[in-house]
């Protein structure tokens, strides 16, 4: 399929677009061109081949928003990723995209091979049967844990990094609980949010407080575009 499209750097630098469409669920046409370092041309150009050939397609979900990229079944086979196929619905898709700008600004600190998004760690979590970059809340009736599993998570030198993106505010209560959970988490040394501005940043910053985990969850205003 892919491989009429180009030589053999060409295969490989579409192989790594898809795969990073694929570990995020859905991105836009801008990530695509920061994530690969390339101009609005030479994305597009990538992007329509990757599409012609089955790789990738366009997804059309916010009317006032440009279209988002999604890594068809076939693509995901074609960049060597176990996750599933990603579903995405009109109310999470600015979240999603949201963690893909944190995930580049983090990795750019971090170094990208050491970021796993949250598809990425449902995946390991799965394989290893332990928590990766998740907080249990609380039992289910049936003994089962209840967790809440962080957006991104970062392997650090200094250890492991869970990031939050949290652009609405949750009530008060559910907000508590997830920090709290957050705060006796083995699984992390730190966890940072990054908050909308406003209500959203005041109320998190009120539940580490009220919870005591100043020291072990970390809030910023505002997030990487």
């Amino acid at each position: 399929l892919i491989e009429e499209h180009g030589a053999g750097s060409g295969r490989t630098r579409d192989q790594e677009l898809v795969r990073y469409v694929g570990r995020h669920g859905v991105v836009s046409i801008e990530q695509v061109m920061k994530a690969m370092g390339v101009g609005r041309t030479a994305a597009y150009r990538r992007v329509a081949a990757c599409a012609e050939a089955g790789l990738l397609e366009r997804l059309d979900l916010l009317r006032s928003e440009p279209s988002v990229l999604r890594a068809t079944r076939e693509g995901l086979r074609y960049a060597g990723l176990g996750l599933p196929f990603a579903l995405v619905s009109p109310s999470a898709v600015v979240h999603s995209l949201r963690c893909a700008s944190v995930a580049q600004f983090v990795g750019e600190h971090f170094g990208h091979e050491r970021i796993l998004t949250e598809r990425e760690i449902v995946f390991a979590e799965k394989i290893e049967e332990r928590p990766i970059a998740s907080a249990k809340l609380t039992d289910h009736p049936d003994g089962y844990p209840r967790m809440h599993r962080a957006d991104l998570v970062a392997f650090a030198d200094s250890g492991t990094i869970a990031f939050e993106v949290e652009l609405t505010p949750k009530t008060p209560r559910r907000l508590k609980g997830i920090i709290r959970a957050w705060r006796h988490a083995k699984c992390v040394k730190e966890v940072n949010y990054f908050c909308a501005p406003g209500l959203t940043h005041r109320t998190v910053q009120r539940a580490v407080k009220a919870t005591g985990a100043k020291g072990k969850v970390v809030v910023f205003k505002g997030m990487p575009s």
